[in-house]
């Protein structure tokens, strides 16, 4: 909901200054568009807890021969 009233208040401001035109609420929204998703890509997605943690698979062969590797 923020993004759209930010979009908007662009929107609003650039026409006030530039005058209202189709063009200039198109160049706009486009404008806004891309920037959005630049900031979009450029973030740093958030960790939830316990995805911090890496798990190394460790194992443990019990026994005297080696059955574990493939041999042919």
């Amino acid at each position: 909901m923020v993004p759209l009233v930010l979009l908007g208040a662009m929107v609003l401001g650039a026409c006030l200054v530039f005058g209202y035109s189709s063009f200039m609420v198109g160049f706009i929204l486009m404008a806004g568009g891309v920037l959005g998703l630049i900031t979009f890509l450029a973030t740093i997605g958030v960790k939830r807890p316990g995805e911090r943690e890496t798990v190394i698979d460790e194992r443990h062969y019990i026994g005297g021969h080696d059955d574990h590797r493939n041999y042919r």
